[in-house]
Parts: structure tokens; C-alpha cells; sequence
């Protein structure tokens, strides 16, 4: 059995501010009982609760593939029956399962630790305070992740000394106590300034918990606790507040913006390093490509969302497999140009045709669905960005010329949708060199400020019945930015559908999705149109196999939830499996 007095930290520290947030390397062991002498080192110790964000068990890669597919993504491999978090086909022996489960407690454990520690330690009292108050959030935030996963799970408050089980003989808490356990502590550390405090984003930067992000994460766990399974309604004007207080801060906290440079230009800023507060409320840090001394890079781009490039060379643009592909629902949520939830636009040759889908001026669904992919030539190892075919256009052979049949050149009887790759990372802006095959710096967005007037205007309208004209505002500042035109419904169910309807434009590939339709009570059915997509024509039949995973999403309970580990309940005698697993 290991103890806990010797942990071995393979993460790099977190510098005070944003611009060097990854920067310095610790010791590779410390001894805890001779930790937090100083400010230093307390920081250090704060770092290892953060990178419960950046490891491959969080969003570094498998957390995100349990979360990351819903009903406008699929998880594309060749195989006819691909078993996996990802294609809802995994039993409660999943090896990624366990790795998600250990990772979160182990962050729980090392905030417990740093908690216990940070008291009685000769740090300076406002970093005391500010460490606190992260760490306590960060251990709710894992709780949060948790309880929307798992529902009912053991809630732990005190350091555990052995480190092969950080889960010691003891029940699970229901998810709503949990999650109000998460509300709760979420709260405290903005309101009880003699032991917490929490800098604003101006001084910490996105990569650290901010006033705004709290904030921000506290409407998102409302408006769960609001919806399924427990179904606290009278909480939605809680997450109202909390998002209004996002958009109109009283406490010095930055007001915050749409990046009016484009939808576009968010996502080039983290694959760049540029923080963009305004917008970006947190994310996650990622740093180099593990070729360097950097152990922080994740896989966003080159697994998750990125856009299929077979090139493995070190001076392309960036490998990516391509496995996140778009399903038809993606599409006509972008052809739906009014908001009525019909879509509009359509499939046709006529490129007159005001109405051709291939002309949609919302910009984030070219950005989001990627129109090409990497094709290497045929005559040289070269790579080029060979765009996907609408109806009617001329087919290009592999070296970018029209493909010629009798010397005539060749249109597109069919569009290709489902095809195209989620194109939201893309490698090609990285700035780290050479780019390595699997781990690339790209940060991944965890609150952005177009999801908080999402949740403002959810909620609000949730609460009171009906949209006020600020929340229809709100939605469309959201669209506007995409250049999308602006709607004004009234109705309230029919807002509701709006709001559904946008988070998906807005926000598809963040990792929200799934959840979204699960607090909405929506999941099974949206499975179910995505197993009718079946019978489109738009899907190829190529591709028929992957009707596994719509079809289990729709026709069982269980993967509305993820099964705890089998490995968990052997350890624990007091566990049992959740209900929808048993």
C-alpha cells in the first residue's frame, strides 16, 4: 500500500499569473511533511489540484470521450462495432471509466490534503485565502463532474492516507446532496471573504479559478439541479442571478464581451496562447507537445474535435485522426435560419437559389463543421486542404484538379455531411514546433461568455415564465456575432427550444452537450432521431454501423449515466451500483 506522504508531482507548476501559468517545474517528490513552508510551495501544492483538469484521465482526453459525443456528434473508427465511452458501448469494467473515476478523487483527495495543510502553514494570509477558496471550489467542481456522471457517489471531505483506494468504506451520497454540497461550497468561497477569497479575472487569468468563473460554473450547476433528475424547479432564478452577476458583476470582477473579431478567432486564440478574459472565462491550460520538457499537452485536436490529417510528419500542419464527425442534426440546426426549429435551407444544384444550404452565412457552422480535410496528392507526399462536396459541384481528384471521365469533368450527386470532421480545434494555428503526432497546447474552453447568456436567458425565462426582452437580447448578441439573423419569440416553450436549439450552434464540441439534453429530460429522444437518421438520405451508407450508438442512447436508461467501476465496487463493500446499471 502507498502512502500519501510521498507523492510523485509529473506536472508542471502553476505560475502566479496567466502569461506564465505552465512554466516552472517542481521537484519531481515532495515530502508532505515538511510541505507548504512557504508560498512557493503551497502554490505548488495547489498546482496538483489543477491538474486534475489537464491529465488524460480529465479533459486532457478521457473525460472528454465519456461526455463528447450527443446527438450532432459521432465517434468514427472502421470498425462495424466500435466498443468504447464514446460510442455508448462499455460495460462498468471500462478501463477509461476507472481512469476517469480514480483521477476525479484523486483530486478530491489532494484538495482535502492542501486543505487540511494550508491552515496551520507560514503562508501569507491573502494567498492562504485565495488558495483556499480555489481549492475548495476546485474540489466542488470535481464533485459536480461526478454527480452529473455518475448521479449518486460517495461525497469524501478528509484526506485519505492510501493512495490505491481513495475512496474508503463508505456509502453514496444521493446526486441532489451532492449537488447542493457543490452549490453550497461554491458559494461560500465568493461570500465568506474572513476565510476565502477569490481574485477577479484581471489578476489570475483564465487558466485559474476566477470571481467570473465561479460565478459562471454556479448558473451551470443550478440550472442541473433545476432540471433531471432532481427536478428543483424554484432553483432556475438561482442560476439566473448567478449568470446575471456574470454579466453585470458588483464586485470588481471584469465585465465581460463577445470577441467581436469573429466566432472564429476564440478558437485560434487557444490553440495560440492568447488569452481572450473577455470572453474566455476558464480553461483549461495545456503546454507544448511532450517532446520538450512540458508533460502538459493534451490531445485536443488531434483525437478530440480536430480535422483529419494522415500527414505524420513533424512539419504539417498537425496530425489528427478525424474521429469526430458531424451528424445530421448539426446541419439543420444551422439551416434553421429563423430559430423556429424548421429548418430552411436546402440541399440543391441551383446555386441562384437563395435558399442553397451551401451558402449559409452563419460562420460557425464552417467553422465548427469543417468543409475539407488534409488529402495527400497523388503525385507527391504532399498534403492540401481538399474541401468536402456540396451537390452539384465539380468533383477534384487528389491533386486538386477536376476529376475527368471522357474528358468531362464530374459534379457531386450528393452532398457529403456526415463525413465532415467537428473542425472546433484545429491544429493548423498551433504555434509549438515541430508538431507532435498525438499531444499538442491547445487549451480547451471550459466557460465562455456566449454560454452565460445562454443560461441568463434560460433560466430567466425558465423562472418567469416568459423571455424578457434583455434575454432575447442576450440570444441575439449571441447570433449576431455568427452573423446570424436576429429572432424575436415570445413564446415561452418556444424560446426554450430557441435556447436548446443555439446552445447547440454556440456550443457544440465544449463538452456540454450530452449533459444539456439530460437536464432537459431530452437525451433518449434526441438519440432516437439520430437512429432515424438512418433512413436519410444525407448518411452514408458506409457509415451504417455506427447506428449502435444512437440506437443504445435511445433505447436504454443507462447511458444517461456512466456505471461506476467494477474495480470501485470490489474496494468499497458499502458501494453499490446506480441504479440504471444494475
Amino acid at each position: 500500500m502507498k502512502t500519501i506522504k510521498n507523492i510523485f508531482w509529473g506536472s508542471t507548476m502553476l505560475l502566479f499569473t496567466a502569461c506564465n501559468f505552465l512554466d516552472t517545474t517542481p521537484s519531481d517528490f515532495i515530502n508532505l511533511d515538511d510541505f507548504y513552508k512557504d508560498d512557493t510551495e503551497a502554490f505548488m501544492g495547489l498546482t496538483g489540484i489543477y491538474n486534475t483538469l489537464n491529465s488524460s484521465s480529465g479533459y486532457g482526453e478521457k473525460y472528454y470521450q465519456a461526455i463528447g459525443t450527443d446527438d450532432l456528434t459521432y465517434y468514427y473508427t472502421s470498425s462495424t462495432a466500435e466498443v468504447g465511452l464514446p460510442n455508448n458501448n462499455y460495460t462498468a469494467n471500462d478501463a477509461d471509466l476507472a481512469s476517469i473515476w480514480q483521477g476525479l478523487y484523486e483530486g478530491i483527495n489532494n484538495a482535502n490534503y492542501f486543505l487540511e495543510r494550508i491552515t496551520d502553514s507560514p503562508v501569507s494570509e491573502a494567498n492562504k485565502k485565495m488558495y483556499r477558496g480555489e481549492a475548495t471550489f476546485l474540489r466542488a467542481y470535481f464533485y459536480f463532474l461526478l454527480a452529473q456522471s455518475w448521479g449518486d457517489v460517495p461525497l469524501i471531505t478528509t484526506a485519505q492516507t492510501n493512495t490505491d483506494n481513495y475512496v474508503p468504506n463508505i456509502k453514496a451520497t444521493s446526486q441532489a446532496e451532492v449537488l447542493k454540497f457543490v452549490t453550497d461550497e461554491m458559494e461560500k468561497v465568493l461570500t465568506d471573504e474572513e476565510n476565502y477569497s477569490i481574485g477577479t479575472i484581471q489578476v489570475v487569468g483564465a487558466g485559474r479559478v476566477s470571481r467570473s468563473a465561479v460565478k459562471g460554473i454556479l448558473a451551470r450547476v443550478y440550472l442541473k439541479r433545476a432540471g433531471w433528475p432532481t427536478n428543483e424547479t424554484e432553483l432556475y432564478s438561482k442560476a439566473k442571478y448567478w449568470a446575471g452577476e456574470v454579466i453585470h458583476p458588483q464586485d470588481g470582477s471584469m465585465t465581460h464581451a463577445l470577441n467581436m473579431e469573429g466566432y472564429a478567432q476564440v478558437f485560434k486564440n487557444l490553440a495560440t496562447d492568447v488569452y481572450d478574459p473577455e470572453e474566455s472565462i476558464w480553461e483549461v491550460e495545456f503546454k507544448g507537445n511532450r517532446q520538450d520538457s512540458h508533460t502538459n499537452a493534451g490531445r485536443i485536436g488531434s483525437l478530440i474535435c480536430g480535422i483529419q490529417n494522415a500527414d505524420v510528419l513533424q512539419t504539417s500542419l498537425g496530425y489528427s485522426y478525424g474521429r469526430y464527425c458531424v451528424t445530421p442534426g448539426l446541419w439543420d440546426l444551422y439551416n434553421d435560419l429563423d430559430g423556429d426549429g424548421t429548418p430552411e435551407l436546402i440541399s440543391t444544384k441551383d446555386e441562384d437559389d437563395p435558399l442553397n444550404e451551401k451558402y449559409n452565412k452563419d460562420e460557425r457552422r464552417d467553422w465548427n463543421i469543417a468543409p475539407y480535410r488534409f488529402q495527400k496528392r497523388d503525385d507527391a507526399t504532399v498534403y492540401w486542404k481538399k474541401n468536402w462536396e456540396y451537390i452539384g459541384d465539380v468533383k477534384l481528384n487528389n491533386n486538386g484538379e477536376p476529376d475527368l471521365k471522357d474528358g468531362q469533368k464530374q459534379y457531386a450527386t450528393r452532398t457529403q455531411y456526415i463525413e465532415r470532421n467537428a473542425g472546433k480545434f484545429r491544429r493548423e494555428y498551433e504555434l509549438v514546433t515541430p508538431r507532435d503526432k498525438n499531444y499538442t497546447p491547445i487549451n480547451f474552453p471550459l466557460l465562455r461568455y456566449s454560454d452565460v447568456l445562454l443560461m441568463y436567458a434560460e433560466a430567466q425565462n425558465q423562472a418567469d415564465g416568459s423571455p424578457s426582452v434583455e434575454s432575447i437580447g442576450y440570444v441575439n448578441d449571441v447570433r449576431r456575432r455568427a452573423k446570424a439573423d436576429e429572432v424575436n419569440i415570445t413564446d415561452p416553450q418556444k424560446f426554450q427550444r430557441l435556447i436548446e436549439d443555439e446552445r447547440g450552434r454556440e456550443l457544440c464540441f465544449e463538452g456540454l452537450r450530452k449533459m444539456d439534453l439530460i437536464r432537459w429530460g431530452k437525451y433518449k429522444e434526441a438519440m432516437k432521431k439520430v437512429s432515424l437518421y438512418a433512413t436519410d438520405s444525407r448518411w452514408s451508407s458506409g457509415r451504417q454501423y455506427l447506428l449502435i450508438y444512437a440506437t443504445n442512447g435511445a433505447t436504454s436508461d443507462r447511458y444517461q449515466w456512466l456505471p461506476i467501476p467494477t474495480r470501485e465496487l470490489g474496494l468499497n463493500n458499502l458501494l453499490q451500483q446506480n441504479q440504471a446499471w444494475r
